[in-house]
């Protein structure tokens, strides 16, 4: 969706309202206007779908402890704090940037730790590759595209495209927070079973994510 500069002649007491409730939205007065002409017309903006994503990504994790989901002040960004149960208590940042055209993708997930550990950086980036190649068997049997992944160093970076075109922003929401809530859950259940165990572990956990039958690839 393009945008354009108009002018308007507006009211300095309306103007000034207006800028009160953009300073507490924590967005600018143009993007506030836009919205409520949008919503006064019907229409469903970028910036209301990213938000209407988030609100459904958000509900998946509901009361659930170990997450901290932390908002970036932007509309196409969210981040989610897990806690690592290894030495030091690291945390695993995840966040979630999404895309104002759903053409090429709906956004991308990125994993990364602030640690200073040699040791852990290479454990989590052995954990990406055997999750992405677990993922990667498993996916062949829902479509012939593979995800796209970016992985270093106790970093990962994947982006999600949708498997339908229809999908409403509350399923994209509610898929997106599944597929986080699995990677967690895989990473913290390999770090913990004998080396033997980590890829049957992985396996069983994203069997079982593949059954909430995903909207995102």
């Amino acid at each position: 969706m393009g945008r354009s500069v108009y002018s308007l002649v507006l009211s300095d007491d309306v103007i000034r309202a207006v800028d009160r409730a953009a300073y507490t939205m924590n967005t600018s007065r143009s993007n506030l206007i836009n919205q409520i002409l949008a919503d006064y017309v019907s229409y469903t903006t970028p910036e209301k779908q990213m938000r209407d994503i988030f609100d459904s990504l958000t509900g998946v994790f509901g009361s659930d402890e170990p997450f901290l989901i932390q908002s970036q002040g932007s509309d196409a960004l969210l981040n989610i704090r897990s806690p690592l149960q290894v030495k030091y208590n690291p945390t695993i940042k995840y966040t979630v940037e999404l895309s104002r055209n759903r053409e090429s993708s709906v956004g991308e997930l990125r994993i990364m730790t602030r640690t200073q550990s040699s040791e852990l950086l290479a454990r989590l980036q052995e954990f990406f590759l055997l999750f992405c190649s677990v993922e990667a068997v498993y996916f062949g049997s829902i479509t012939r595209q593979q995800p796209q992944y970016e992985i270093g160093r106790g970093k990962f970076v994947r982006k999600f495209v949708l498997l339908r075109p229809d999908c409403s922003s509350d399923e994209i929401g509610c898929a997106i927070g599944k597929y986080i809530q699995t990677i967690d859950h895989a990473l913290k259940s390999w770090m913990q079973c004998p080396e033997s165990a980590q890829r049957s572990v992985v396996e069983k956990i994203y069997r079982s994510y593949l059954q909430e039958d995903p909207v995102i690839l």
